[in-house]
């Protein structure tokens, strides 16, 4: 199963499919979404696109904006920490013994920071908080602005399975 984000069409916005259930319980495998390059400034909790690179391959990939620039941010187990106030931001953890040292910048998968988002990039998070492997800020480190590709504008909650 995989986490990335695939895009279905090629006019503005884009449809993108959920391929993976990383970003459960927002955004769930199979449902259809609309997203289109930010307008305006991006906001924390907003759903976003960016394109990551593996080896030769480019993928969409979705995640949420948990941290913008100078904002000040860590984990307390499994939920986001901003400038010292909890996020509401739905997450899932399944499993909760699911630990990793291999981190760009946690030494846990629930419990790290803070760190201090740099200039003109973004902390992204999955919102399935114990997804091995799934590329976020916890195994990218933080992502640069002019990567983000898409806003997520509207979930269509319908499941292509």
């Amino acid at each position: 199963m995989l986490a990335w984000a695939t895009r279905l069409g090629t006019r503005w916005p884009q449809i993108y499919y959920m391929t993976g259930p990383s970003m459960e319980p927002s955004v769930r495998a199979g449902e259809l979404f609309l997203a289109w390059i930010p307008a305006g400034e991006l906001a924390r909790g907003d759903l976003v696109i960016f394109e990551f690179t593996d080896a030769d391959s480019t993928f969409h990939v979705l995640r949420r904006v948990a941290g913008l620039p100078g904002d000040t941010v860590s984990m307390r187990a499994g939920a986001v920490v901003v400038n010292g106030r909890v996020q509401p931001w739905p997450y899932r953890v399944v499993n909760p013994a699911a630990r990793r040292s291999e981190l760009a910048l946690a030494k846990d998968l629930y419990d790290w920071g803070p760190w201090v988002v740099p200039p003109d990039s973004l902390l992204l998070l999955s919102d399935r908080r114990d997804m091995l492997g799934w590329p976020d800020s916890r195994f990218l480190g933080f992502v640069p602005k002019d990567l983000i590709v898409g806003k997520v504008t509207r979930t269509l909650r319908r499941r292509l399975r």
